[in-house]
């Protein structure tokens, strides 16, 4: 009976780990070879041949990162330049732009485009000018997927920490959260198909949270007594914001958008009061009300991005059609250029996104 026992739960454990019932990490911790080996050893030789001396945590590839990535980069994570995905693509971080500007050379930096993982696999490497989290003391030379995601499963979003329970493995402790996951419900978690694009229909809904998150790593950013950061997050736009916001379609009509289709993807916001139970994120095209809130991620991907500052645009680009990288670029290739903006397309006068909230476009003159 024991041993019939035995023979059952095996059987379920394997239904389990086939993915049929859940997600790999979804329902609680996966199962464990799927990340860890016990002895670095399998048919007589290392599970990991580039470390055979074994892994810290008892990882089956390298650290966090690169055992993460081992399935995350064919999901989009690291795809060349293909994941569309929300997060967007840690492809980005290996591609530094140069061009002439003015008489001088201008650049973006890999290290500049996004969160530096360390995943010595893929060549992701540590933040090569910056030691900490700007506004924050979580030093880069522990960044990982691990230092968001929680890889054994919870419950909060994207599996992000909370202020509830542990925090992330960092420097032989866990560091602390202070604040909640943010609430929010993601479309397809394949970002290099159709079905986990972002676009302007289908994108993730966020609800609240998001920057109070982010403010874990990157404090100071939000303190009210900062006198460099003055960009307001976590309040209400107001009802100046939400109506310019809803009626603006592009740089040449700023006048004839209606709420019930102005969501860009490009330009995300906290719906407050959205019913997570009954929204639907793979069609989801309202604009906000005005208790609505802009967030980090309204401008920021978390990723990595083609642009500077993690920018879900070039914020140094004048016009859209313009942003780097370019054909002309140093270090680009056409798919760089072609895919810098995933699937979104503009108007030719297109000025910065910035003017989806601020309209301080009107009656510019068009691009040359």
């Amino acid at each position: 009976m024991k041993a019939l026992r035995v023979l059952v739960l095996t059987a379920a454990a394997l239904v389990l780990a086939s993915g049929s019932a859940f997600a790999f990490h979804d329902g609680g911790v996966a199962y464990c070879a799927g990340c860890h080996t016990m002895h670095n050893s399998q048919n007589g030789a290392p599970v990991d041949a580039a470390h055979p001396a074994g892994n810290a945590y008892l990882l089956a590839y390298g650290n966090p990162s690169d055992t993460c990535l081992r399935c995350h980069a064919a999901y989009g994570q690291f795809a060349g330049g293909t994941g569309f995905g929300p997060g967007g693509d840690f492809y980005w971080l290996t591609k530094t732009f140069t061009w002439s500007s003015h008489g001088s050379t201008a650049s973006t930096a890999g290290n500049t485009h996004g969160h530096n993982i360390i995943s010595p696999a893929n060549g992701l490497v540590q933040d090569a000018q910056l030691t900490r989290a700007p506004g924050g003391d979580f030093l880069s030379q522990y960044l990982s997927c691990t230092s968001c995601h929680d890889p054994h499963g919870n419950q909060s979003f994207r599996l992000l920490y909370g202020a509830a329970g542990d925090g992330p493995v960092y420097d032989g402790t866990r560091y602390d959260f202070n604040s909640a996951a943010p609430v929010a419900l993601g479309n397809g978690r394949t970002t290099v198909s159709s079905s986990g694009w972002e676009n302007n229909n289908e994108h993730t809904v966020y609800k609240s949270g998001m920057s109070e998150w982010c403010a874990n790593c990157h404090t100071a950013l939000h303190s009210p007594n900062t006198t460099n950061f003055v960009h307001p997050t976590g309040v209400a736009m107001g009802s100046e914001v939400a109506a310019t916001y809803n009626a603006y379609v592009s740089t040449d009509d700023q006048l004839t958008g209606t709420q019930a289709t102005s969501y860009w993807g490009l330009v995300p916001f906290e719906a407050v009061n959205a019913d997570l139970t009954t929204a639907n994120p793979v069609d989801y095209t309202t604009g906000p009300d005005p208790q609505d809130r802009v967030m980090c991620l309204s401008c920021h991907r978390s990723h990595a991005s083609p642009f500077k500052d993690i920018g879900r645009w070039d914020f140094a680009a004048t016009f859209i059609a313009d942003s780097h990288p370019l054909t002309t670029d140093g270090g680009a290739t056409a798919d760089d250029v072609a895919r810098k903006y995933y699937t979104y397309t503009f108007a030719t006068n297109q000025r910065s996104l910035c003017n989806k909230c601020h309209a301080k476009d009107a009656g510019d003159e068009a691009r040359p």
